[in-house]
């Protein structure tokens, strides 16, 4: 074979390997990105299945009735959408954070939740020094220092109208209950953890 054909035959045979190798990383760049759609569709189905399976957070939610600011205690104003009120028209005052024996109004402790607050409530017709007791513990117990525990002179329903004994209360939201069971607790715990410290003043 002359040279001129025997440098045909290797230039040919750079062009197969050249292409052999194009082909070879053409091939691993797919599957590279197979890998990788791959890799973000089962991320992506990952966390709708854990958003479709996650609890519920603790508590009713409530539309929110606004931030407006009440001249005195005894203004008139409309009625609040939840019992216990959650939102809607309050004084421009605080009421007192920590345990109260005496009722704090609505119209005040509203401005509590405003302020980034946590109230709890309870009425017990029949009485219930038991859960009072329990509560203003767990209150006292508890590091935040923006939580209100309160008498209630209101009836504590929820949207349906079932009555409870306590509740407890963060802005557009109520967890209502009966007694403080273990998972009274832990809800109520999951329920301070995830509402308190939000301020809620209108921007």
């Amino acid at each position: 074979m002359s040279s001129k054909g025997k440098g045909r035959t290797l230039e040919l045979e750079q062009i197969r390997k050249a292409e052999e190798k194009a082909a070879a990383q053409s091939a691993d760049v797919r599957k590279k990105s197979f890998v990788t759609i791959g890799v973000i569709v089962a991320a992506v189905v990952a966390l709708v299945a854990w958003i479709m399976l996650a609890p519920a957070p603790p508590g009713i939610p409530y539309p929110n009735m606004g931030n407006f600011h009440l001249s005195s205690l005894e203004e008139p104003h409309v009625a609040y959408n939840s019992a216990p009120p959650s939102s809607g028209p309050h004084f421009g005052g605080l009421g007192p954070w920590g345990v109260s024996e005496e009722p704090i109004p609505p119209e005040l402790f509203l401005h509590n939740l405003e302020d980034a607050g946590v109230v709890f409530v309870y009425n017990c017709p029949t009485g219930c020094d038991d859960l009072s007791s329990a509560l203003a513990t767990l209150v006292e117990d508890r590091p935040e220092p923006t939580l209100v525990m309160t008498p209630y002179a209101g009836a504590i329903q929820d949207s349906d109208g079932t009555s409870y004994r306590a509740a407890v209360i963060s802005w557009n939201r109520v967890l209502y209950f009966d007694d403080l069971t273990d998972e009274a607790r832990a809800d109520i715990a999951d329920f301070v953890g995830l509402y308190h410290g939000i301020d809620h003043h209108a921007r």
